[in-house]
């Protein structure tokens, strides 16, 4: 069961029970989600967490919100984390936000607040609920 630099893993047994209250095959959603059927047979068995480009493939097959089949292990839910596990960059988020990238980053790190205008956008981007998208931002930190 291994969790990475953003101490996160994937709910393999999530995976398998989804996919089989559904029906599917593990050959169909390899198939489906653009890898091999020993992945998903990787993944379910907990040895081995999806890249961030088959993760919300993955999580879109099953009908669920990606954020649904992983669990943090000693994290917290950070604008970072976030970004990381969903597959995108810094530009692609401030992108989305139609701010400038260092303006993300100051936001990203702290060093300034997140806009409640944000919140809608980053909720829709990450596919998950306004509190955790409100939670994830660190706070300001005071200035030294």
């Amino acid at each position: 069961m291994r969790t990475g630099a953003d101490g996160w893993r994937l709910r393999g047994w999530l995976v398998a029970e989804l996919r089989q209250a559904r029906g599917i095959p593990q050959q169909v959603l390899a198939q489906e989600v653009g890898c091999s059927r020993s992945t998903v047979a990787m993944w379910e068995a907990k040895n081995q967490r999806p890249g961030p480009r088959y993760l919300p493939r993955l999580a879109k097959r099953l009908g669920v919100s990606p954020l649904h089949l992983v669990e943090l292990v000693d994290a917290e839910w950070t604008l970072k984390v976030l970004r990381r596990l969903l597959g995108f960059t810094q530009r692609q988020v401030a992108q989305a936000l139609k701010v400038a990238v260092s303006t993300y980053c100051d936001v990203e790190t702290g060093r300034q607040a997140m806009p409640d205008r944000w919140v809608p956008v980053l909720r829709a981007l990450f596919d998950t609920d306004e509190r955790t998208v409100r939670n994830s931002a660190p706070l300001k930190k005071p200035k030294k």
